[in-house]
């Protein structure tokens, strides 16, 4: 009974000096003045997709930082690593600061922080900046398993983001998206998320210079996806050949994305999509004007067939599509169904963006269209010519 008597006694001593918060003090005892400043991280799941948490630091009056990671359903007597890493979560990286271990009864671990671990001082503003992310570990023996991660600092997402379609293309019941998201430092985490993808492949995945029916050289790897997940994800702040890229940079970027069936078979895509400035056009298209224009006189045809041509006679085939570049200022160019200036007679069934002095005009030539359509500026009767539609 004495044993008993002194074992409580000795139980209920811990459990009264293990009440004091964290936010109060620090590990020596002493009260922590912390300024209020305070950065809260999301720490998403990885292995087991019950655990999740967040990663909150908290500015000391004196710069440092205290770092609480607060993880949710860790199974109890647990012990889980934890270090803030270099580098985006994707890239991965070396370790630049060793956290204390998530208890896996609480879930929580507190570490005041004020250097890396290579004696380099760190602030609390400098880590709001870092280049970093932050890894929870299944245990010391296999800290290979992640069950928690989220970037920090200048890696964190911004929310926003910018989604294309990834169409079908030579192996039937495969396509999807690919994500493109802002980063603080306005570099871009890509996401590609297929659907219909066979259990155990490996899909090779590019960004491509031009729209998918030009074709162009790769200017972005991506990393391959994965056939069980259909997922794909990848760190972007470059260009191959060491360009950088920005998030703004790829609203407007001349590319499309493909997807290949695998290493040995590039040649066959299983989805495709463009992107940017490309991202209305069809995937397939039988060809691309560009336009120019000789003052007020004609219109000046380039591709297509046509080289420094004025004001020629054209002939597209219905069920094909047509691309228009335009570069004439002050001369609005109107598909029409009847000829002369003016935009009452204009054509608008297939075609977008009709009347553009700049950009693209896409005409899909309906399988009813009329046999003889016409272009001609808003403004000046003489620039004008035939459009011939034909099966």
């Amino acid at each position: 009974m004495k044993n008993f008597i002194k074992l409580l006694l000795v139980s209920s001593f811990f459990i009264f000096a293990s009440c004091g918060s964290d936010d109060d003090d620090n590990n020596n005892g002493s009260a922590v003045d912390f300024t209020g400043n305070v950065k809260i991280y999301t720490l998403g799941s990885v292995i087991e997709p019950l655990i999740s948490g967040t990663a909150t630091f908290r500015e000391v009056s004196d710069g440092s930082t205290v770092v609480e990671l607060q993880l949710q359903n860790t199974p109890p007597g647990g012990n889980h690593p934890a270090h803030i890493h270099f580098n985006t979560a994707i890239e991965g990286g070396g370790i630049a600061v060793s956290l204390n271990a998530v208890d896996g009864n609480t879930g929580e671990s507190s570490t005041s922080v004020n250097a890396l671990d290579d004696g380099t001082p760190i602030t609390y503003e400098q880590l709001l900046d870092f280049n970093g992310y932050i890894n929870v570990h299944l245990s010391q023996q296999d800290l290979a398993s992640i069950v928690a991660q989220g970037d920090i600092g200048q890696n964190e997402l911004t929310g926003v983001r910018k989604v294309y379609t990834l169409s079908e293309k030579d192996v039937n019941g495969i396509s999807g998206t690919v994500e493109f998201a802002q980063r603080l430092n306005n570099s871009t985490l890509v996401t590609i998320d297929l659907d219909g993808t066979p259990s155990g492949g490996s899909h090779p995945a590019h960004i491509h210079q031009n729209d998918a029916s030009t074709g162009g050289d790769i200017i972005v790897g991506l990393n391959p996806v994965n056939g069980d997940t259909g997922i794909s994800k990848t760190q972007v702040s470059s260009l191959v050949g060491g360009s950088s890229v920005s998030y703004d940079d790829f609203l407007s970027i001349n590319a499309y994305v493909n997807v290949h069936l695998s290493d040995q078979d590039l040649a066959t895509i299983v989805a495709q999509g463009n992107i940017g400035v490309n991202e209305n056009l069809p995937l397939e298209i039988e060809a691309t004007y560009t336009i120019t224009n000789n003052g007020t006189a004609s219109y000046v045809f380039n591709g297509g067939g046509f080289t420094d041509s004025e004001n020629p006679d054209i002939t597209l085939t219905r069920g094909k599509t047509y691309v228009f570049e335009m570069n004439t200022p002050g001369h609005p160019f109107y598909i029409n169904s009847v000829q002369g200036t003016g935009t009452s007679g204009a054509f608008s069934d297939g075609v977008t963006n009709n009347g553009s002095i700049s950009g693209k005009v896409i005409f899909e030539v309906p399988d009813n269209a009329p046999n003889t359509l016409y272009y001609n500026c808003e403004f000046h009767t003489v620039m004008t010519g035939t459009i011939n539609i034909i099966d």
